[in-house]
Parts: structure tokens; C-alpha cells; sequence
């Protein structure tokens, strides 16, 4: 399998500190990928209360002072992700609709891994990132990685295990190779895990009955998906990384992940969103998506290109 290395890490801000939890990963990921940092926030501007006064002068100075003060507070992360972590650092304050605006800068940029808080708070803060990281998730065709926001800053998160979910697809394997990838720089080891659902009963055509799936069924369910992940795990293994397979049997495969995780102690879930149509339909799956909202791990969401949409 080959990986893709991480060149260029994209974080959006919102000016809460939050926002900023998703700082240390990033940082830490982009030194050992010998990668750059972006970040980027979006100018809020100015209610147009002035404007409905009648006084647009004032509108336009308090426009003015409120970009001042965005740009200071950007430039003072910038120098302490540059100082604390020692990569290069931009910052760049945009214009437009939040989503629009970082969707545009992050295609021109050419970043290929976006790190985002699930929310942010504070006094600065719009309470968009929640509903930012959902829309970038649906519009971007690079990697996300989403960082649930604790109570308090923490210490950058070392990525010593890496649970990685497939379902048989090969849609769903390319979340191996850019989680590999991310998990490279941390020497990490990888859990390959495929949940295997029991078979659904067999409904009789006259309607009279329904007839239950057989325990050859299900036997074979289970010989097959273990088949399966021993193949992907002898491909990584031959690249000299270190990976454990987990066939399970379970009803509710998000509920699964999630509990594998904890079970695991997994620092990331890497999961692949299903696409279907066009460039801005809802794209991730409903497992993805429970995955996402339910967990308390770190969520790399690995999307299909745009080629492929």
C-alpha cells in the first residue's frame, strides 16, 4: 500500500480557545511529517447597526478595529505554534461565509489535511465550528480529523494506535492508507476492525412466515471477514508496521466502533464517509456519522476525491 505524506496541515480557527485545542495535534503532526501549518480565520464582520443609523462611517471604523483585533490575535498564534512546535507557520484572515471562505483558501493552498475542533466557545467565537466542520465534511475531498475540544488545553496526543473501520468495500480501504500515513511519523501500531452484522432473516414469499438466517450463515460471515482482514494486515505488515485484526460480531456497527475504541484504547477511529451525487450532498454515512457525534476520540474522516464524486 502506498501512503501519501502530509505536506501542508490546515486548521481553522474561530478565535476561541476551543478552537484552538485543535492546535497540539496539529502542530505535532505537521513537525513529525516535516509538513507546514496553515491556520485561518474568518473576519466576522461588524452588525450593520451603523448602516441602519445612517452613519456608515462608523460601521466602517468599528469594521476596521474588529479586523485589527482578529489580525493581532492571529498573528499572536501563529508565534506561539511557531515557538512551541518549531514548523512553519501562516496564519490568514479571510473574507466571506465561514465554509465558503475556508473551502475556497483551503483549495487554493492545496492543503491535504484539514484538523478542526467538533465546536467552539468563547468570547470571540460565532458558535460556527460545529456546523463548519459539518460542512466541510461534506464539500472537501481531503482528510479531516476532528478534535473533541476538553474542558481544558491539553498536551499534544500521541497516536500510538490507530483503530482503522472497513466493511469489505474498497471504498472503505482508502481510509487505510491516509490513516497509515498520519500514524507513520508517530511509529503507531494499527487495529484493523470490521464489524459483522448477523445475517437478516429470510422472509418467506407468501408472507405467512418469516425463516431465520442459518448458523451456516453467519459461519460464513465470520470466516470471511476474518479472510479478509488478515490479507489487509499481511500488506501493512510487510511494510514493517504492526497491526492486529478484529472480526466482531455485533448488531449496530457505529455502537461497536466506538466501544472497540475505548476497549482499545485507540488515540484515533479512521473511518471513510460514503459519497453519493453531487459535490455538496450530505455525504457522511449514517455509521460515520454516529461515530463522529458519539465518540470521544479523535475522528479522522477520510472522504472520496473528487474524481470519484
Amino acid at each position: 500500500m502506498a501512503q501519501v505524506p502530509y505536506r501542508s496541515i490546515y486548521v481553522p480557527l474561530d478565535g476561541s480557545p476551543f478552537a484552538e485545542q485543535a492546535l497540539p495535534l496539529a502542530g505535532e503532526i505537521t513537525r513529525r511529517a516535516g509538513a507546514i501549518l496553515q491556520l485561518a480565520l474568518v473576519h466576522h464582520p461588524v452588525p450593520a447597526l451603523a448602516t441602519a443609523l445612517e452613519v456608515p462611517e462608523i460601521e466602517a471604523q468599528l469594521d476596521q478595529e474588529g479586523r485589527a483585533r482578529e489580525q493581532t490575535y492571529l498573528n499572536s498564534i501563529v508565534e506561539r505554534v511557531r515557538k512551541s512546535v518549531n514548523v512553519p507557520v501562516t496564519g490568514t484572515l479571510l473574507d466571506g461565509a465561514v465554509a465558503d471562505a475556508l473551502e475556497t483558501h483551503l483549495e487554493k493552498t492545496g492543503a491535504d489535511l484539514v484538523v478542526i475542533t467538533t465546536h467552539g466557545r468563547g468570547p470571540m467565537s460565532r458558535f460556527w465550528l460545529g456546523s463548519v466542520a459539518d460542512q466541510l465534511m461534506r464539500r472537501l475531498h481531503v482528510p479531516i480529523l476532528l478534535v473533541r475540544p476538553a474542558a481544558a488545553a491539553a498536551a499534544p496526543l500521541p497516536l500510538r494506535r490507530v483503530l482503522i473501520t472497513v466493511d469489505g468495500s474498497p471504498f472503505a480501504e482508502r481510509a487505510i492508507d491516509a490513516a497509515v500515513a498520519l500514524g507513520k511519523g508517530f511509529d503507531a501500531e494499527y487495529a484493523l476492525l470490521m464489524v459483522v452484522e448477523p445475517p437478516l432473516p429470510i422472509a418467506d414469499p407468501s408472507g405467512l412466515m418469516v425463516i431465520p438466517a442459518g448458523a451456516n450463515a453467519e459461519q460464513q460471515l465470520r470466516e470471511a471477514a476474518t479472510k479478509y482482514l488478515d490479507g489487509l494486515a499481511q500488506r501493512l505488515r510487510k511494510d514493517g508496521l504492526t497491526v492486529t485484526t478484529h472480526p466482531i460480531e455485533a448488531a449496530g456497527a457505529a455502537a461497536t466502533i466506538i466501544a472497540q475504541a475505548d476497549a482499545l484504547q485507540a488515540d484515533l477511529v479512521a473511518i471513510a464517509s460514503h459519497g453519493a451525487g453531487g459535490f455538496e450532498r450530505l455525504v457522511v454515512g449514517s455509521v460515520a456519522d454516529k461515530v463522529i457525534r458519539g465518540s470521544t476520540h479523535p475522528t479522522f474522516v477520510v472522504r472520496p476525491s473528487r474524481e470519484s464524486v
